[in-house]
C-alpha cells in the first residue's frame, strides 16, 4: 500500500456487536443483517464476494434470510472486523424482521393466485 508523506494507516481493531452496535440499528429498523453489515461498513457487494470467496447468488441467499454456515460467519466477521459470535447475534437479532419480511413476500405471491 503507498501512503502519501505524513499519512498513517488506519489502525483497524475488532469490535463487539452490542446493542448499542450501528449495525444493531440497522436491523432493529427492519433491515437484513446482510444489508445491515454492508451498509454500515460500506462494503460493495462485489468486495464482499471477492474477499470472503462467497458467491453473489449465496450472499442474496443470505439477505433473504438463509442462515449462514459457520465457515461464512468466520469469513464475514474477518471482512467486518467483528467477532463471529457477534456476527451470529446479528443474524439472530433479524431474524423476526426477516420472518416478517418473508411473510409479507408470500402474501404478496398469493394475491396474484
Amino acid at each position: 500500500m503507498v501512503y502519501r508523506k505524513g499519512e498513517r494507516p488506519v489502525e483497524k481493531e475488532v469490535r463487539a456487536y452490542t446493542p448499542e452496535h450501528p449495525v444493531a440499528r440497522w436491523i432493529a429498523d427492519g433491515d437484513s443483517w446482510v444489508m445491515a453489515w454492508v451498509g454500515q461498513m460500506c462494503t460493495p457487494w462485489g468486495v464482499v464476494s471477492k474477499k470472503t470467496g462467497i458467491s453473489m447468488e449465496r450472499i442474496d441467499e443470505l439477505d433473504d434470510g438463509e442462515e449462514p454456515t459457520d465457515e461464512e460467519v468466520e469469513k464475514l466477521a474477518a471482512l467486518w472486523w467483528t467477532t463471529p459470535a457477534g456476527l451470529r447475534k446479528s443474524v439472530e437479532d433479524a431474524r423476526p424482521a426477516m420472518e416478517a419480511r418473508r411473510a409479507k413476500l408470500t402474501a404478496f405471491e398469493n394475491l396474484g393466485e
